[in-house]
């Protein structure tokens, strides 16, 4: 299957939904989102460097989403979950090959932002900010 094909299987399935919709291809928010995406790694960072490992892994999984927005952005959708947002066939390979770490970051900034802190363990902080550098690093090649 081409990439055209997978996009267009993509916007089917979750147009249906109303989770997905197409805007204008727009290639300054692409920029905005990728910047974005690098500050709130330098604010992981410094929450990781703090010991406030709860707002790193929040801050982590944000870049996450703000690198797979820009690549949106670019190619004129926008997203309404983040299922869908990363499950767009056009991310960086690592969107797909680290799932099951993005859903482990995802599910722990759950609890960390909405039910209890203290939550998240040093491990799995590093692993985010490991995982939304790549992210970050393999978005910004495909806008360039």
């Amino acid at each position: 299957m081409s990439s055209n094909e997978s996009v267009l299987q993509w916007e089917r399935r979750w147009s249906e939904a109303r989770l997905v919709r197409r805007i204008r291809m727009d290639p300054v928010a692409a920029r905005k989102r990728q910047e974005l995406a690098r500050v709130n790694i330098k604010r992981a960072k410094r929450e990781l460097a703090g010991g406030d490992l709860d707002a790193s892994l929040i801050f982590a999984e944000q870049a996450l989403i703000n690198a797979a927005d820009a690549v949106l952005a670019r190619d004129g959708f926008s997203a309404g979950s983040h299922v869908v947002r990363f499950s767009y066939p056009l991310l960086p390979a690592l969107y797909s090959d680290e799932r099951h770490v993005i859903d482990q970051v995802r599910s722990a900034r759950n609890t960390a932002q909405y039910d209890a802190s203290g939550t998240v363990d040093a491990a799995l902080a590093a692993r985010g900010l490991n995982l939304a550098e790549r992210a970050t690093r393999d978005v910004a090649n495909l806008l360039t």
